[in-house]
């Protein structure tokens, strides 16, 4: 199967999906909540369909930017704030997170769920930090290790799908390496992965007979099989960070 036809497969699951990573709205407002500034510029990098940077506009007073590079995505960030009357606080852009065009300091807040990881969260915490401002925040959340010796099945997955994939205590110490603060830290509940998942379970269920030989598929039924027999060994993590100048 060609890389294109891959990605096509890939998509056909999640093209018409809200949620592109785990999460819920009560973890994105608490997460939101545990932060001691009132942010007045957030950057959201990854915005995806724009689930967050709807709950980022309902619980601040700020102008957001919201960034993606997937055209389904900007566009479904665009209608929903569209539908929802916020388009006079966001404005939404084609950006990639490794050539992100704003001047340093722009920022109280930089915002990123569930895709540093793209980048690699080392690089990303150290490309981004000039963006913000004094005592300004870095919320993000990665996927980590919750155990020290996970199962060899889920360890040799991980190692094939998420290579620099860490702990949380490895995570907290690459940020302090990284000239951050790690003022919060918390675990996803098993309902944010619920979330994420039952669609997608949905999804390759009624894509079965139309696609039976397609190795996207076949990869993301194996993400659930792993999900099923080993979440508690990984799980998902927010970290808030403030930058210290």
């Amino acid at each position: 199967m060609s890389p294109e036809q891959y990605m096509k497969d890939f998509m056909r699951v999640f093209e018409d999906l809200e949620r592109w990573a785990p999460g819920s709205e009560k973890e994105f407002v608490k997460a939101l909540s545990l932060l001691p500034i009132e942010p007045e510029n957030i950057l959201e990098i990854g915005c995806g369909t724009g689930l967050g940077t709807a709950l980022l506009a309902q619980n601040t007073k700020a102008h957001i930017v919201a960034t993606d590079t997937e055209s389904t995505a900007i566009q479904a960030t665009e209608n929903r704030c569209e539908e929802l009357g916020l388009v006079d606080r966001v404005t939404v852009l084609n950006q990639s997170m490794d050539d992100l065009k704003f001047e340093q300091e722009s920022f109280d807040l930089i915002w990123c769920e569930a895709s540093a990881y793209v980048m690699g969260v080392e690089q990303a915490l150290r490309s981004w930090s000039p963006l913000l401002k004094k005592n300004g925040f870095l919320v993000y959340s990665d996927l980590v290790y919750l155990v020290d010796s996970p199962s060899q099945e889920c360890l040799d997955f991980w190692s094939r799908e998420y290579p620099t994939m860490s702990t949380v205590e490895a995570s907290l110490e690459r940020a302090q390496n990284q000239s951050f603060e790690v003022t919060q830290h918390f675990s996803f509940e098993r309902s944010s992965w619920a979330n994420y998942y039952d669609p997608i379970k949905s999804k390759l269920a009624e894509l079965k007979s139309e696609l039976p030989d397609s190795a996207a598929l076949a990869d993301l039924n194996r993400e659930v099989e792993i999900y099923e027999k080993f979440l508690g060994e990984f799980g998902y993590e927010f970290f808030l960070l403030r930058v210290i100048s």
